[in-house]
């Protein structure tokens, strides 16, 4: 968790600049490893008393030994170059995913600039509606890989079973009662089998609307956001299946749906969806991030990946990504872009945030190898439970003749096991 301590140190004067740092307990060390901290120093005090208050003459001679041996093999384990190459690859993967991330900014700026060669109102919905499709697409890639945003957008009926003390904001997903909010490794490239025919009667889009009332027998009247434009109807084309359902999806049924496909599978995809539109976010912003025409798509193709796969389907980012390339080239149709270059460069511009999408995903699919991981965690514990030994103080004289210091306290241990603790959970959070 990344917390922003730069106004304490701005300035740069002050000589306890250092305590304003390392008073702080969100997002600290100490909350890290106060727990571990805990029971290293309670290890070390039970063997510490049972050594100068339950062994006999025989079992020191025996804990000393131990010691010794512990003394001499602590130094074997390679623990700052495991966990320092550990550490160093986790933080350069984290940072590259943080430069994966893809601001809307830029797109949302592109777009206001390329969509306004007509009317004012048809080219604000139809700018309105691509952000819209590029933040949900963003929703649904994120739901995929972050605890956060899964139980952020979450059916009703879910937040009831959520522990109540987190309250209305609900900062991490319980991985034992509900996983189902997120779907981490779950990469599907393509929802549409190419050997088989998608669309069997002829497709209309979603933002066509009482086409039987339309005056004109060739070209088809556009519902908001293309509002008094026209553009040419689609015709079917059997050998294209490389296009999911939506948004060219027809309002008819697409076939009979197989009997395993249950009727709560639909609901459930549909709840999911529509709980987009609870958050407060996005009602101030958009009203509604999907509307029921598209949550209608969503559902012929999650029938359509259940028919073929026998797996149920999560949604995914891609399709509201291709809704926008689609909407970009109808609005160049359509004369909403006067340019074909500007509309060419607003679809590469829209693929770009796709890629980024996908970069981030197989970032969160693709994981440090579970065996490096594991070589660094029993490094790590094996160190500590040789230290735990090596750090007690013991009766006997060294080969110099010099008494060992009595420190009732290990100071020098708790700070190596902050450090070197500190610097393994900074992996575990990353």
């Amino acid at each position: 968790m990344s917390i922003s301590y730069v106004d304490d140190i701005s300035d740069g004067q002050g000589i306890f600049i250092f305590v304003k740092i390392l008073r702080r307990w969100k997002g600290s060390l100490y909350k890290l490893v106060w727990v571990d901290l805990l029971i290293y120093i309670s290890a070390y005090y039970v063997l510490n008393l049972s050594y100068r208050f339950a062994m006999n003459d025989k079992q020191k001679v025996i804990f000393e030994e131990i010691v010794e041996f512990c003394v001499r093999t602590k130094g074997d384990i390679p623990i700052s170059f495991l966990l320092g190459f550990f550490v160093s690859g986790i933080i350069s993967r984290w940072y590259q995913m943080y430069l994966y991330i893809p601001w809307m900014n830029q797109i949302a700026l592109q777009i206001a600039s390329s969509i306004n060669a007509k009317s004012e109102e048809g080219s604000r919905k139809i700018r309105l509606t691509i952000m819209r499709y590029m933040n949900l697409a963003w929703v649904l890639m994120m739901k995929r890989i972050s605890d956060q945003i899964a139980c952020r957008f979450i059916k009703n009926d879910d937040i009831g079973s959520l522990p109540s003390a987190l309250g209305p904001v609900l900062p991490k997903r319980k991985s034992t009662n509900h996983k189902h909010l997120i779907s981490r490794n779950t990469c599907q490239p393509w929802s549409i089998d190419a050997s088989e025919v998608v669309r069997t009667s002829p497709s209309k889009s979603i933002l066509q609307q009482q086409l039987s009332q339309s005056q004109y027998p060739i070209q088809t009247k556009l519902d908001s956001p293309l509002n008094n434009i026209f553009v040419q109807p689609q015709t079917p084309n059997s050998s294209d299946v490389h296009t999911p359902l939506a948004p060219l999806a027809t309002d008819e049924e697409c076939g009979a749906l197989p009997d395993a496909f249950e009727a709560a599978d639909v609901v459930e995809l549909r709840e999911m969806l529509r709980a987009f539109n609870q958050d407060q976010k996005v009602k101030s912003s958009f009203g509604v991030l999907i509307t029921e025409k598209e949550i209608s798509s969503f559902e012929r193709i999650a029938a359509d990946w259940f028919r073929r796969t026998k797996t149920n389907y999560t949604p995914e980012y891609w399709v509201p990504i291709q809704w926008a390339q689609r909407l970009t080239l109808k609005a160049l149709q359509s004369g909403y872009i006067d340019d074909p270059k500007v509309a060419f460069y607003t679809v590469e511009n829209i693929g770009r945030v796709r890629q980024s999408m996908q970069n981030l995903q197989v970032y969160s699919s693709i994981m440090i190898p579970l065996v490096y991981t594991q070589v660094v965690i029993i490094a790590v514990y094996s160190y500590f439970m040789c230290q735990i030994f090596a750090c007690q103080f013991v009766e006997h004289r060294n080969q110099n003749g010099q008494h060992n210091v009595d420190l009732y306290v290990p100071i020098f241990s708790i700070f190596s096991f902050l450090f070197l603790m500190g610097w393994l959970k900074v992996a575990y959070v990353l």
